[in-house]
């Protein structure tokens, strides 16, 4: 279902001080957080964003084109851009428990999080990575698991290691996911639940930022055991990390 735009968009010194299309990124990252755009639904014509927003045509196209590389969107062909769901696998979602799926993530992202910090250059990539965790802390959508935007901001960490292989590797874990959540008949997730989730979001971003990739591998197994303790409601997996997997 297509859902109107909201019109109330004069671009601030906030918003000029980024690439316009980094600002656009941003924006419609929040709108398909807060739920103004589902999966599934398309996304307005690019000349109702463009107007919309105050930008040309060329500068949407470009920022649709960041999201659609982190699979947020979708471009089809005669028919326009739609959101796209959390990625899920049938033959590999069925039977995976949530325990396992996230100690899988946790020997992969761990380990990809302190090589992404020491890669990591700046440019578009850390910019959607920041957009992502500006995008959970502004949401107002909180009252439920915001699986979508975690899938996208943990392949984003990948992304930024420049390792199409390991991406490859920790993908199953992420199309796993929903279905093991589904499983796991997850209790009522609170706003308390969403602030923490985005408090450690920017802990782990401004960790990769600053080139530290101790701290980095530090915040993410501490982003990750307490997303187990929540998910699994197994307060034994929560607190300070042991140490670093990888």
């Amino acid at each position: 279902m297509e859902r109107e735009l909201a019109a109330d968009s004069p671009v601030s010194a906030l918003q000029l001080s980024r690439r316009a299309h980094e600002f656009v990124a941003h924006e419609l990252l929040v709108l398909i957080l807060s739920g103004r755009f589902r999966a599934g639904d398309r996304l307005p014509p690019e000349r109702q964003l463009a107007t919309g927003f105050g930008v040309s045509r060329p500068t949407v196209r470009q920022a649709l084109r960041v999201l659609a590389a982190n699979g947020l969107v979708e471009s089809r062909i005669g028919s326009g851009t739609f959101v796209v769901g959390s990625a899920r696998d049938e033959s590999t979602g069925e039977g995976e428990s949530l325990r396992n799926v996230m100690e899988s993530r946790l020997v992969f992202e761990v380990g990809a999080v302190r090589l992404a910090a020491r890669r990591v250059r700046g440019g578009e990539d850390l910019e959607l990575l920041r957009a992502i965790v500006e995008a959970l802390e502004r949401s107002t959508a909180r009252d439920a698991y915001p699986i979508e935007i975690d899938v996208a901001f943990h392949r984003g960490i990948v992304q930024l290691t420049g390792n199409a292989h390991l991406a490859n590797l920790v993908a199953p874990c992420w199309q796993s996911l929903p279905a093991a959540v589904e499983s796991a008949a997850l209790s009522a997730w609170t706003e308390e639940d969403s602030a923490r989730m985005a408090e450690q979001h920017r802990a782990v971003f401004e960790a990769v930022r600053a080139g530290d990739a101790e701290l980095a591998g530090f915040a993410m197994e501490r982003n990750l055991r307490a997303e187990l303790a929540r998910l699994a409601d197994d307060s034994s997996a929560d607190g300070p990390p042991a140490r670093f997997f990888a």
